[in-house]
């Protein structure tokens, strides 16, 4: 790592020369998210052309500096965006709730005519036959593909407006954590999976039991995630997609802080927070209860296994399709991280017994989260924890996602939340502590000020299955209270 890593490359595209004055600031995420950039399109403040222009040279700008595109479609977006101005010259309409704006997809959505390769080289050179129905919905015919860690890159970096990806265990939101940008994980079978390259069968989020993964974005603010995923339901996607409840999207909005009661969860006896983690979920709570919202600690039941039991569940699944694939490929040092696939054997075929065995476990973690926010003394409107107990981490040291894989278990959505907060090396320093078990001994190691210095901070917010209008909303209400203005790091 640099000594400042998130502000590197912002640097970069700021100084390389390759962006006018103008498109670095039309494509700047502090100025600009999809909600503002709609209005300034529909008055012909800024040409679709001129916009998708800069995003496009943004964007290669960033995957020169991160390598987080795959199938670049700048000539179709260009193309796509001169004929939306001339429709806008001529009629004075727009084409669309969404006329204009770049977005981009985690590369295992099917576009027509290009790689859905999942990351995979074995899968590349097959073009899709197809469009996903999430990319239907959304673009039409204008979009550039990413893939979900890729996705959190370029939205840092302002070379997208909105990223599409998928979200097993944390796939949506700890990119977006990582990278300071909001990231939204909705329930289960509410977004569409049609279209979506899987590997192996028994695929999560296409079955009735076992953790749930789905399609789910990431964007500059909560408004923006909120309106691409009213957007998306407004389509009915149910009508396409077998898998998808019919449930018509509920229009809810709040307005005075003072009306919202968050759970903080203050149970955590399995893994130690990092110092710059456990500071800025601390300032969330400050700025909260200084701004007039009611905190309630929330008391949950033991989670310390839900990693293991999601990643047990993983291991029934049939995964020799992409063991097959991967064997293909170069045998890096993260590809032999994968444990999952690189065992010598595949997992015997479980028995029905101890698939029922499986569930029963994990419909008894779902009844202790529901049995524990129904004991809060009030009722809660959302529950506020952390993404992860570090922020982002040296290349292949990812391995623990128990913070947003539990909420994947239970099919709980859940709004990862920039605070506008960095890792300082001055103030962040190593505490020394007692590890729980061998897991937290390994991740106090990897701790270290100095390398991690400039890293994004983040928390996230959950809400209860299905009350996804009602998260968004309170998360809006949130954000705006907990988020900082100004880089507080001594760079």
């Amino acid at each position: 790592m640099t000594e400042n890593p998130l502000a590197t490359p912002i640097h970069v595209l700021s100084s390389c020369g390759l962006l006018s004055v103008s498109e670095l600031n039309w494509t700047d995420p502090s100025k600009h998210d999809a909600t503002s950039l709609l209005h300034r399109l529909a008055t012909s403040e800024v040409s679709s052309t001129h916009l998708v222009t800069a995003f496009c040279k943004r964007a290669a700008i960033a995957h020169q500096l991160t390598n987080c595109l795959t199938e670049i479609l700048f000539k179709e977006a260009i193309a796509r965006a001169k004929a939306l101005d001339e429709h806008l010259q001529r009629t004075k309409e727009v084409i669309g709730p969404l006329h204009g704006i770049p977005i981009t997809f985690k590369n295992s959505f099917d576009i027509k005519g290009h790689d859905a390769s999942s990351g995979i080289t074995a899968l590349c050179f097959s073009p899709s036959q197809r469009n996903s129905l999430l990319y239907d919905i959304l673009t039409g015919e204008f979009g550039v593909a990413g893939s979900t860690g890729g996705e959190g890159a370029l939205l840092a970096l302002g070379g997208s407006v909105l990223g599409i990806g998928t979200d097993g265990a944390g796939s949506v939101r700890m990119p977006a954590a990582v990278n300071g940008v909001v990231g939204y994980k909705p329930s289960g079978y509410r977004l569409p999976l049609d279209g979506r390259r899987i590997m192996g069968t028994g695929v999560m989020g296409t079955t009735a039991f076992g953790p749930v993964s789905v399609t789910g974005f990431l964007g500059r603010s909560v408004q923006d995630v909120a309106l691409f995923t009213k957007l998306s339901a407004e389509a009915k996607p149910w009508e396409k997609d077998p898998f998808i409840y019919p449930h018509p999207w509920q229009s809810l909005s709040l307005q005075k802080a003072q009306r919202v009661r968050i759970g903080v969860w203050s149970s955590n006896d399995f893994v130690h927070l990092h110092p710059p983690v456990e500071r800025g979920f601390k300032a969330a709570q400050e700025s909260l209860r200084n701004a007039g919202v009611e905190l309630v600690e929330f008391h949950g039941p033991d989670i310390s296994q839900a990693w293991e039991m999601h990643k047990e569940w993983t291991e029934l699944q049939d995964l020799s399709y992409l063991r097959e694939l991967l064997s293909k490929e170069p045998h890096t040092e993260i590809v032999k991280a994968t444990e999952i696939i690189t065992k010598k054997a595949p997992c015997p075929p479980p028995t029905i017994a101890y698939i029922h065995s499986m569930n029963a476990r994990i419909s008894a973690l779902v009844r202790a989260m529901h049995d524990s926010w129904g004991r809060v003394r009030e009722p809660i409107d959302a529950l506020l924890w952390v993404p992860a107990p570090h922020t982002a981490v040296p290349f292949d040291k990812y391995t623990y996602l128990g913070f947003t894989g539990l909420f994947n278990i239970i099919d709980w959505p859940a709004v990862a939340l920039p605070l506008g907060m960095f890792v300082d090396k001055e103030i962040d320093r190593k505490v020394q502590v007692t590890p729980f078990n061998a897991h937290d001994a390994d991740l106090q190691d990897m701790y270290d000020a100095d390398s991690f210095h400039g890293l994004p901070l983040e928390v996230q917010l959950i809400g209860r299955r299905f009350e996804d209008e009602k998260l968004l909303a309170v998360s809006e209400v949130v954000h705006a209270l907990i988020k900082q203005t100004s880089f507080d790091v001594k760079l």
